[in-house]
């Protein structure tokens, strides 16, 4: 009954957290972005690819500079994308015209980052630095620009017979110009203060104390222990998580990759990047490792056929196979391994990294989906790639006794109910 209670709590929490249309829009908004980020982490492991052959190559051919180009565009300028689609994003859940809000959006940000005695912006606060900052401009900008549409006196009504398009331009454009002079006059205020901006502000009193606390693993370690706690009850802890990975930790790849681009040395241990590679490889809970001793030590024959069932989908980080079907789920005697494993994979692989023994990882972004081994790879270098079949190798024996425990258990039931039948 106080099961039942927890769960229910649980889930009311998490479907909550699901519905906040802020956060929402800010996660949805960021994920959006993950095209144009690709399109920078290919283009940068290809402008600085450690292989003396291909590098006079794409040297002698001028192409490099391209390539060092669309890291620039992209990762460096991550946040006006994110200022566009999270804007874009929010304007949609107030059933108000999309594009405008998310240029407004971009405006908004543009106009309250620091600008340059010539009156230009600052090309610092358009990628990593610049992100929380972009996110809070987007979500008021796109507030007020949709409240004030609501307003009917402010809105320009054309007669019958424009078209559409140029009808809603105009219906937008004294809600547009409202918003725009209320931001010019916040970033007019700004300029007095000791922090010059509305970026720099933000940059200063949340990012750089958040930037610390994030970049701590053990704030990494209890979003683990939350995101398994609801796992093991049925809720999807992942997405629940989601959000919090995306803002904090993206940002802290963004930087490394700016570092790896510029060839300086890279600031975080911690970034989405490293949480996709290690904290629950084969998908939450570790569950590929299980997967791996359930091919080759069951004894109970569902189990081996689970094995076989996870094995391939684990390899691309998908495990509701394993979780659902083992189960997992409220399994007392399986739910310590559940829990432990991603943590104890993701301290390992943060202390090889701490102490040199493994370099960071540079913050190129890979699909969440991408085949385990491949990942890393890409995301770091062998050397990474090495550590997450340590990390997987770590994970098996994390498993192995309780596997062992419930294998047992199960193979007793099949000669049980095997003997049974031939009676």
């Amino acid at each position: 009954m106080e099961n039942n209670k927890f769960i229910n709590k649980a889930l009311e929490v998490s479907g909550r957290i699901a519905a906040n249309i802020y956060l929402d829009s800010i996660s949805k908004g960021l994920m959006g972005t993950l095209p144009i980020l690709m399109i920078g982490s290919l283009a940068l492991l290809f402008g600085v690819f450690p292989f003396d052959p291909w590098l006079n190559f794409i040297q002698s051919t001028g192409i490099e500079k391209y390539f060092l180009a669309a890291s620039t565009v992209t990762t460096s300028c991550l946040s006006i994308y994110a200022s566009f689609l999270i804007g874009h994003r929010l304007a949609g859940h107030f059933k108000c015209d999309q594009i405008p809000a998310g240029l407004i959006s971009i405006f908004a940000f543009f106009i309250t980052t620091p600008l340059t005695e010539e009156s230009a912006l600052s090309m610092q606060f358009m990628g990593a630095q610049g992100l929380f900052g972009a996110m809070i401009a987007a979500l008021i900008a796109t507030r007020l620009y949709c409240f004030f549409m609501t307003k009917e006196k402010l809105k320009i009504h054309m007669p019958e017979g424009v078209p559409p398009m140029i009808a809603n331009t105009f219906s937008a454009l004294i809600p547009g110009i409202l918003v725009g002079f209320i931001f010019i006059f916040v970033s007019f205020g700004f300029s007095f203060t000791s922090w010059g901006s509305f970026s720099q502000m933000v940059y200063s009193v949340i990012v750089t104390p958040l930037n610390a606390l994030g970049g701590s693993v053990w704030s990494l370690v209890v979003l683990l222990l939350v995101q398994m706690f609801l796992w093991f009850f049925g809720i999807h802890g992942s997405n629940v998580i989601s959000g919090v990975i995306t803002a904090v930790y993206l940002p802290m790849a963004t930087a490394n990759m700016e570092a790896y681009a510029a060839g300086k040395e890279l600031p975080n241990i911690l970034g989405n990047t490293f949480y996709d590679a290690f904290s629950g490889i084969g998908g939450a809970g570790g569950t590929l490792s299980l997967c791996i001793i359930l091919l080759l030590l069951a004894k109970s024959k569902q189990n081996k056929e689970m094995g076989k069932l996870g094995i391939v989908p684990g390899l691309f980080t998908i495990n509701e196979p394993v979780v659902f079907g083992y189960p997992l789920i409220m399994n007392p005697i399986l739910a310590i391994p559940f829990i432990l494993t991603p943590i104890v994979q993701t301290l390992v692989a943060y202390f090889a990294m701490a102490i040199g023994l493994v370099p960071p990882l540079t913050g190129v972004q890979v699909p969440w989906c991408m085949p385990i081994i491949i990942k890393p790879l890409l995301a770091g270098g062998w050397q990474a790639a090495v550590l997450q079949v340590v990390c997987i190798a770590i994970g098996c024996l994390v498993w192995y006794p309780f596997f062992k425990v419930s294998d047992n258990q199960r193979y007793k039931e099949e000669i049980s109910a095997k003997g049974h039948e031939e009676a």
